[in-house]
């Protein structure tokens, strides 16, 4: 009985709930992003409006990590710089892009952080006979810091606000 209430003491202790997370709000001002990491992250939005408005496949592909992953809506992962580059480069050998990025929130700790927010697509065709594009979305990116300072993306997903096809 005695080896029955130490093993129940035990397994209680063990059971218990860990101490509950600190809400990010709560983190002390250290451990916060710097308003100059913010900027950066900002920065790196802009950088891949500017390169897609562009046409600069090879331009978007760099503002993400080597080994990124790309979860674009209603496909596979596309995985690794180059795959990235390939990907985009469809995109916009078939359409003029125009793309507004804005976050809505910008949360993270030390080398890491993510994004959430919103953005506006339109596609100009570029042969007559295809549709032209026009978007509304959400996104969520996580992004590293890199040594230089600079901050890629080391996963970006997204997707439009239009509703779901409706099953056939």
């Amino acid at each position: 009985m005695r080896h029955s209430l130490s093993l129940a003491v035990a397994l209680s202790a063990a059971c218990s709930s860990a101490p509950a997370e600190r809400a990010p709000d709560s983190a002390p001002a250290a451990e916060r992003l710097a308003a100059a990491d913010m900027a950066a992250i900002r920065a790196t939005d802009s950088a891949f409006a500017t390169a897609m408005g562009a046409g600069d496949a090879a331009g978007v592909a760099a503002i993400y990590l080597p080994d990124a992953h790309l979860l674009p809506p209603e496909a596979a992962p596309v995985e690794g710089r180059e795959a990235i580059q390939q990907f985009v480069a469809g995109l916009l050998g078939a359409y003029h892009v125009t793309i507004v990025v804005s976050a809505d929130e910008i949360e993270g700790r030390g080398d890491l952080a993510y994004a959430r927010g919103h953005y506006t697509m339109e596609g100009v065709p570029k042969a007559a006979g295809t549709p032209p594009l026009h978007e509304e979305g959400k996104f969520l990116e996580v992004l590293r810091r890199q040594p230089d300072g600079t901050w890629r993306y080391a996963v970006d997903m997204w997707g439009p606000n239009a509703p779901a096809p409706a099953p056939k």
